[in-house]
């Protein structure tokens, strides 16, 4: 076949083949390595959390692979080992970091056994890797893994395992003709329900067993909601978690599109190192509404937009505090966030996190990069510690964390995501990360918004209603 090599090649990949071969038009096979003929791979890409790492006997420094995880339920579950991509240069700047990480104990749930003539030292779970593979194993261990690069702009707790097959489940998405999706918003069908003009398959499925709420429950509140979270969602890169047979069994994470996705729109972006990547956004509530049939409960969104994809424009101060930390510490915190906003004279705004803290976002025009963007919010939080240093730490580690509350300031890196104002939370309870008035703040706990508080509310005032009106901007 002459020429459409990326569409082959993509057709190639989403087929499930290990790739294509390409060659110069005019060119015969030698079988010698001339560039003429190549071979051009389905490889994956995504970050995984370092555990430890692997010295054998035929080395007396460095690292010989590197001990991967992803975390599930708040456990770190190794995922394999990365023993190619490493540089000497790469080695002589992990053993620096890893220098000052190191600890007695496995952080893995259950931990791989040392192979013969090798040693393993464990670390603390605080560094995040990209890495490049060619599929998951039976066993969900990575097969021909390769580190890439570290990613410093990524929180290790938010690692999850990411899915590159989910968009071939079950679920299936039929988009109706346009004179179809004008009659109602909603309307029943024999084999299950229409929704802005999406067929709902399995709507009676479990979602939240605790709470009884079904998939077509999750996809009625989407809808409903759609008006307000759209402006916060729509055209920004979407990172998502999908858990399509409930949240009592395995969700996953996923950033990129697959085969089967429907009304969304895929976009290139260059990584950190130069390669484009396909990654993918929604424009309307056709989108929410297909991700939600698909088995997605949660959006996380980049703090850009498509439009001005160099420039952000949502900054976002997530309060992470230690275990066993009053609430009323944590309320403090968002306080004392909003106040050194204030004399920095920008306006923010609050919401709930669905979890144990609460968000502090700030609305601002899209005017300085990424690095100017990502240095301000590191040093709002660095001048919390400094002010009150018993209180709040910038640090991401969580050995610097005991008694005090992390103040995240990392999500606000390029590539890196924030849970969206009105997403569900896949946890039990069905939280929303909910949009709340600062005069509500020692009224609703962080997990205090559930999906029926959640479509309550919306029928009220908006606390939010002048967030887009601000004028406000970073130089």
């Amino acid at each position: 076949m002459r020429g459409n090599g990326q569409e082959s090649f993509r057709a190639a990949c989403e087929a499930g083949m290990e790739g294509i071969v390409g060659k110069k038009a005019d060119s015969a096979y030698s079988g010698a390595r001339n560039g003429d003929w190549i071979k051009l791979k389905c490889d994956q890409r995504q970050e995984f959390v370092i555990g430890g790492y692997t010295l054998t006997d035929r080395k007396t420094s460095g690292v010989s692979s590197l001990l991967l995880g992803v975390y599930t339920d708040g456990e770190l579950v190794y995922a394999g080992r990365a023993g190619t991509g490493l540089s000497e240069a790469d080695m002589k700047e992990l053993a620096g970091k890893f220098a000052d990480l190191q600890r007695m104990e496995p952080p893995f749930q259950l931990a791989p056994k040392p192979r013969p003539k090798e040693k393993i030292t464990w670390l603390e779970p605080e560094l995040v890797a990209e890495i490049k593979f060619a599929e998951w194993t039976a066993e969900n261990l990575l097969r021909q893994a390769s580190f890439k690069g570290l990613r410093r702009d990524k929180n290790p707790r938010d690692i999850k395992k990411e899915n590159a097959d989910d968009d071939k489940a079950d679920e299936e998405i039929q988009p109706q003709s346009a004179a179809q999706e004008t009659v109602r918003v909603m309307e029943t069908n024999t084999n299950g329900i229409i929704i802005e003009g999406i067929k709902i398959s399995n709507p009676d499925k479990v979602i939240f067993a605790d709470s009884e709420i079904t998939k077509g429950d999750v996809i009625r509140y989407y809808a409903q909601v759609a008006e307000r979270m759209l402006p916060y969602v729509s055209r920004r890169i979407l990172s998502i978690v999908r858990c399509p047979k409930g949240i009592s069994q395995t969700c996953f994470y996923k950033k990129h599109p697959g085969p089967g996705s429907k009304e969304i729109v895929t976009i290139p972006i260059a990584t950190g190192g130069g390669e484009m990547e396909d990654y993918f956004y929604i424009e309307n509530t056709s989108g929410l509404i297909a991700e939600a049939q698909m088995g997605t409960l949660e959006f996380h969104t980049w703090g850009s937009r498509v439009d001005e994809l160099e420039k952000p424009d949502l900054m976002v101060f997530d309060l992470d505090p230690d275990e066993g930390i009053d609430l009323s510490r944590v309320r403090q915190g968002a306080r004392d966030v909003k106040n050194i906003l204030a004399e920095l004279s920008l306006n923010s705004y609050l919401k709930t996190s669905g979890g144990k803290g609460y968000h502090v976002v700030v609305p601002l025009k899209p005017a300085v990069a990424w690095d100017g963007f990502h240095n301000f919010a590191r040093r709002v939080a660095e001048v919390m510690e400094q002010k009150w240093p018993d209180r709040y730490t910038s640090n991401v580690r969580k050995a610097k964390r005991t008694n005090k509350i992390f103040i995240d300031w990392i999500r606000n890196g390029r590539g890196a995501t924030s849970i969206a104002p009105y997403s569900l939370r896949a946890r039990k309870g069905a939280g929303v990360s909910m949009p709340i008035a600062w005069a509500e703040l020692d009224l609703v706990a962080p997990d205090g918004v559930n999906m029926a508080e959640a479509l309550r509310r919306i029928g009220g005032n908006d606390p939010w209603q002048d967030f887009f009106r601000n004028n406000q901007q970073l130089k």
